[in-house]
């Protein structure tokens, strides 16, 4: 069973693998292209290597999200000012990407639908 302090991780890993998912249905059934200049390069000349570098990128930021909330945690006193400015930055930090990367999937699932 999962702990409750992985959700956030996972819902990042999750809504960057959905990114990944649409874009590779757009591209490769719909003619898409990816937006992002720097992996349109890739994504022209090697889906496979794109998928490694989308998803192992993907994934390791939520373990270093996941890890850093861990030792933001062993923090002696979470009652100062540093400790719950740092938690609320950290937290907002979390929302604003998986927001990112979920409109990034509902761009996606947009272009595709239009390909239809």
């Amino acid at each position: 069973m999962f702990h409750l302090k992985t959700i956030p991780s996972l819902s990042l890993v999750t809504a960057g693998s959905l990114d990944w998912l649409t874009t590779i249905i757009g591209i490769v059934y719909f003619g898409a292209v990816e937006g992002n200049p720097l992996m349109a390069q890739l994504t022209s000349n090697s889906l496979f290597f794109y998928s490694i570098i989308k998803l192992a990128t993907t994934i390791i930021v939520g373990l270093i999200f996941y890890k850093a909330e861990k030792i933001l945690l062993t923090v002696d006193d979470k009652n100062s000012k540093a400790f719950k400015l740092t938690r609320i930055g950290f937290r907002v930090a979390y929302v604003g990407a998986t927001i990112a990367l979920v409109i990034a999937v509902i761009n996606n699932i947009f272009i595709v639908t239009l390909a239809i």
